[in-house]
């Protein structure tokens, strides 16, 4: 069985749709949930699916340094597969990532290189770009640019508003990211 930890900060769509996805699978599971908000929604959504979720809460740390050894110290007692980022809005320091090498995904709403970072859903709708879509990428030690999974990208359609763009931003996102788990965990990737 293959163990799959999900780090998120807000909502929780991503996470709800990849616990759906892998809700009857028995070669995958969806293990833990971390969260560095203790407000978040998502929260609400892992125990309404039978997961514990652990709450490692960024205000109570000095500085992102004792955050992320706490959160490196934590992860040092899973046994797991992957670590899957699903909104989570934290940057992981480098020994994190260097230690946990190719162990490591991210989904960012925008087609990197182009809109790193932030807000990029609404950049790229103020900029009038044609296509939109979303990364599917290892984690390396800067901010969206390690190697790209998978790439998909929908035309904007011009009586589209940000927040139509963001839905459908969110459905690829929800459709897309559990098969590349899939894929990866499968020696796909």
């Amino acid at each position: 069985m293959k163990k799959v930890i999900i780090m998120a900060s807000g909502n929780g769509s991503n996470f709800e749709a990849i616990c759906k996805y892998f809700s009857n699978s028995k070669e995958i599971k969806i293990s833990h949930l971390i969260t560095d908000n203790p407000k978040a929604y998502v929260i609400k959504r892992a125990k309404k699916v039978g997961i514990e979720p652990k709450i490692i809460d960024y205000s109570t740390f000095k500085n992102k340094e004792e955050y992320n050894k706490a959160l490196f110290n934590y992860l040092k007692t899973l046994d797991f597969d992957l670590i899957v980022l699903a909104g989570y809005m934290r940057i992981l320091l480098e020994h994190i990532v260097k230690y946990y090498k190719n162990k490591i995904i991210n989904i960012h709403p925008s087609l990197l290189p182009k809109y790193r970072g932030l807000n990029v859903i609404e950049k790229a709708f103020n900029n009038n770009e044609e296509y939109i879509g979303i990364t599917i990428h290892y984690v390396d030690e800067s901010v969206d640019t390690g190697k790209i999974i998978l790439q998909k990208k929908i035309k904007i359609e011009k009586y589209w508003d940000l927040e139509k763009v963001e839905k459908e931003i969110h459905e690829l996102e929800h459709k897309y990211y559990p098969q590349v788990i899939y894929k990866i965990l499968k020696g796909g990737f």
